[in-house]
């Protein structure tokens, strides 16, 4: 039955995910024009910015850790995920806007801002609408990179943060701390899918029967701690996926196509991306451990770009041996990682109260 919960779970997880490429995707298809391709293609004067955005990512990863270790923590958090999604849900906005009002139109920037601020005031006053804003957020963080970098540069700069998405979560593991973090916050800075199912305690595992009791009897939450007394196992299930994990192969397919002009090539990463997060959410599953989603989604969207080039423009077959090797070595160092780090379940984790 956990199993069941799981799979419900994955695939919310992988739901949402699909609505943001598409969505992006969607939204490029109508404001990239042909014009805007002439210029992009190929383009270098931009290469400094990776390196800037790459660092910024990093800084900021540094200073949220240590805000999280102050008193004032919470508030910083909550700010911080004001001006994200205040800031990423503008320049979407807008962009929407600039197809509907004339280029010279200064009307969509306060109704940008508005709308902006209108999802963020939702997401306060509802809480539940957490998802939401992240998908919004992430749709206009992916949108704006993918505009602004041509795809040469993202791929470059999706590389380099599949290096540090694999640091953060498995070595210096303040991924992990940030997300529990924001989990515990509510903030919108990753989508999430709870489930949680009443069970006897003869339809359950021991095991499971033990450590549900165990974080029920640690946490402070009343209905479940009652349920537990009553001879009933509460099975809670969560998962979640980060905004990074969302934006950044939206990145890539909207770089592709204002690169290329290939609306197929968009959406054979967008394939390859999707069968990244179901290897990502296979291995954590089987391992019971956290995660980085980045590796995988670069690795399955390498090889989903491979495989375009070999039937559609054939490069030199030093290329494909490069790339494939590539993103086979990101998958088994993965796996063998996941392994070394099965210690603790990750997907026993129970709501803040």
């Amino acid at each position: 039955m956990a199993e069941l919960i799981e799979y419900r779970q994955l695939a919310r997880i992988l739901s949402m995910f699909m609505i943001v490429q598409l969505a992006g995707i969607a939204i490029a298809f109508y404001v990239i024009s042909p014009a805007f391709v002439t210029v992009n293609a190929g383009g270098t004067s931009a290469s400094p910015q990776v390196i800037y955005v790459f660092a910024y990512i990093i800084v900021t990863a540094i200073i949220m850790v240590l805000l999280f270790r102050s008193r004032k923590g919470p508030l910083f958090f909550r700010i911080l995920e004001f001006l994200a999604v205040v800031t990423a849900a503008f320049y979407l906005f807008l962009i929407l806007l600039s197809v509907v009002f004339p280029p010279t139109s200064l009307a969509p920037l306060p109704i940008a801002l508005v709308a902006a601020l209108g999802v963020m005031a939702a997401k306060i006053k509802w809480p539940g609408l957490r998802n939401f804003a992240a998908i919004i957020a992430s749709v206009g963080v992916g949108l704006v990179l993918g505009i602004y970098f041509s795809f040469p540069l993202a791929y470059a700069l999706m590389a380099l943060l599949a290096v540090y998405d694999y640091v953060a979560v498995f070595v210096t593991k303040h991924m992990v701390t940030l997300g529990r973090q924001a989990v515990d916050l509510n903030l919108a800075f990753m989508i999430g899918a709870y489930d949680m199912e009443v069970m006897p305690k003869g339809a359950v595992k021991d095991k499971e029967i033990k450590d549900v009791n165990k974080a029920v009897a640690q946490s402070k939450n009343k209905t479940l701690q009652n349920l537990v007394k009553a001879g009933n196992v509460p099975m809670p299930s969560f998962s979640a996926l980060g905004a990074g994990d969302l934006a950044m192969p939206l990145m890539l397919e909207i770089s592709a196509f204002g690169t290329y002009f290939k609306f197929f090539t968009s959406l054979v990463i967008m394939v390859g991306a999707v069968a990244g997060l179901i290897f990502s959410m296979w291995v954590s599953k089987k391992y019971k451990t956290a995660l980085p989603a980045i590796p995988p989604l670069f690795a399955f969207a390498s090889i989903a770009l491979g495989l375009e080039f070999l039937v559609m423009s054939p490069l030199n077959w030093a290329v494909y041996a490069i790339l494939f090797a590539l993103s086979a070595g990101i998958l088994l160092l993965i796996i063998f990682t996941a392994m070394r780090q099965n210690k603790s379940p990750r997907s026993r984790i129970l709501p803040p109260d």
